[in-house]
C-alpha cells in the first residue's frame, strides 16, 4: 500500500488549513476516490454546490417590491461577480463552509464526515478551495462479506482474522472504523477573456479552468484512498434570462476528468467523466420573517466510468436560507437515480452552513 503521510505531515496539513480558515473567519465530496467498497463516484461537494445568490449580476435584475429601492442584499441597484455577500459562484471571496454528512451505498456500508469546507482567495481571479474531513466513520457491519467472514471465523477482525485480501485488521469488532479522510483541493482561474454578456444585455456567462486533486491523507486505507487522484476540468456559469424570481437564478456546469496522478501497485486505474451541474433558484427575497430567503439549489451528477463501462446518475436538491447577509443554513437529501455497481451511492443527507466576507 502507499506509505501514508506521517503524523508531522498530517499536523502540518492541518496547521495550514487553519491559517487559511483564520481569514476566512476574519473576513462537492467526495468520499475518497478509491475507498475500499466505497462509491468512487461521488465528487467532492465544493465549487457551484456551496454558491449561490439571490441577486443576478444585472442592474435591473435586484430582487425587490415595486416601489422599494434596495430591495436585495446590498443597498445598490445591482451586484457585481465580485459581490461582498460572497453569493456569487464567480466572486473568489474567503468563505467558510463546514457541513456534516452521511451517506448509505448500495452494499450496506454506511459513512459518516465532518468536514472542514472553505474558500481562500488568491487574486480577484484565481482561488483555492480547502475540504478535509476531520473526522470519518465507516461502518463496515452490515457488508455482506464482513459477516459471512466474522461468522465463519467466529472471531472479530483486529485479531487476525483472515480476509482473503480484504484489510480488515483496522475494523472494531462491530464493523466501524475512524480517522480523518483525504484531503481535497480546487483550484479556480478565471481570465477576462473568458468572461461575457449575452447580447445587449447585462446577463453575464464566464468560464474558469479548474484543477482538483485528492491527496490521501487519510490514517489506513479503509477510510481514504490509495491513489492521488488529478482531476482537471472545466466550468461554465451563465445568469438564467428573464426578471424575477426565475430570472435572479444561475446554471453552473462542473465537468471534471478524474485520472491517476500515483496509485499503489495492485490499484486499478482510474479514467472517469464526472459532472456536477447545478441549477439555483431562488424562492423568497431576503428579509426577517421565517419565510423569507430561501432557495433551493438542485446538483446533478453524471459519472461515466471508462474503464468499467458504467453509467451513473445522482441527484441532490440543496434547500437553504439566507438568515442575514452572509450567513446561510441549508440541508441537502440525496439519491440515486441510476446506479448499477454495489458500490454505488443510494442515500446522503448533508447539513451545514455557510459564512461568506
Amino acid at each position: 500500500m502507499i506509505e501514508r503521510l506521517g503524523k508531522g505531515r498530517v499536523i502540518a496539513t492541518i496547521a495550514i488549513l487553519g491559517l487559511m480558515a483564520a481569514p476566512s473567519l476574519a473576513g462537492e465530496f467526495d468520499m475518497s476516490s478509491a475507498e475500499l467498497f466505497a462509491s468512487a463516484d461521488d465528487g467532492p461537494s465544493t465549487g457551484p454546490s456551496k454558491w449561490f445568490t439571490l441577486r443576478n449580476v444585472s442592474a435591473g435584475a435586484a430582487w425587490q417590491d415595486e416601489g422599494e429601492e434596495g430591495g436585495g442584499l446590498s443597498d445598490s441597484g445591482g451586484v457585481t461577480q465580485e459581490d461582498d455577500t460572497g453569493t456569487d459562484p464567480r466572486g473568489f471571496a474567503p468563505k467558510f463552509m463546514p457541513y456534516i454528512r452521511y451517506t448509505e451505498l448500495g452494499n450496506d456500508i454506511e459513512i459518516q464526515e465532518l468536514v472542514l469546507f472553505g474558500m481562500y482567495a488568491f487574486s480577484p481571479k484565481t482561488a483555492m478551495t480547502y475540504e478535509f474531513p476531520i473526522y470519518k466513520n465507516v461502518d463496515y457491519g452490515d457488508f455482506g462479506l464482513f459477516e459471512d467472514l466474522s461468522n465463519a471465523f467466529g472471531r472479530s477482525p483486529g485479531n487476525g482474522l483472515p480476509s482473503g485480501g480484504v484489510p480488515v485488521d483496522d475494523l472494531a469488532a462491530d464493523g466501524d472504523v475512524s480517522s480523518i479522510g483525504d484531503l481535497n483541493l480546487r483550484f479556480f482561474h478565471k481570465p477576462d477573456s473568458w468572461t461575457g454578456t449575452w447580447g445587449d444585455s447585462e446577463k453575464s456567462w464566464t468560464f474558469m479552468a479548474v484543477l482538483e486533486t485528492t491527496l490521501p491523507t487519510a490514517q489506513n486505507d479503509v477510510i481514504g484512498g490509495n491513489d492521488w487522484i488529478i482531476s482537471p476540468g472545466i466550468t461554465f456559469v451563465t445568469d438564467l434570462p428573464g426578471g424575477p424570481p426565475f430570472g435572479l437564478g444561475f446554471i453552473a456546469l462542473m465537468n471534471f476528468y478524474d485520472t491517476n496522478g500515483w496509485r499503489d501497485d495492485g490499484q486499478g486505474w482510474t479514467s472517469r467523466f464526472r459532472g456536477r451541474w447545478f441549477w439555483m433558484q431562488p424562492l423568497t427575497k431576503p428579509g426577517p420573517n421565517p419565510t423569507d430567503g430561501l432557495y433551493v439549489l438542485t446538483e446533478v451528477q453524471p459519472i461515466y466510468d471508462f474503464e468499467e463501462n458504467d453509467f451513473d446518475l445522482w441527484i441532490g436538491p440543496e434547500f437553504g436560507k439566507i438568515f442575514k447577509p452572509g450567513v446561510i443554513g441549508y440541508v441537502k437529501p440525496g439519491w440515486a437515480v441510476i446506479d448499477r455497481e454495489s458500490n454505488d451511492r443510494e442515500f446522503s443527507l448533508e447539513i451545514g452552513f455557510r459564512i461568506f466576507f
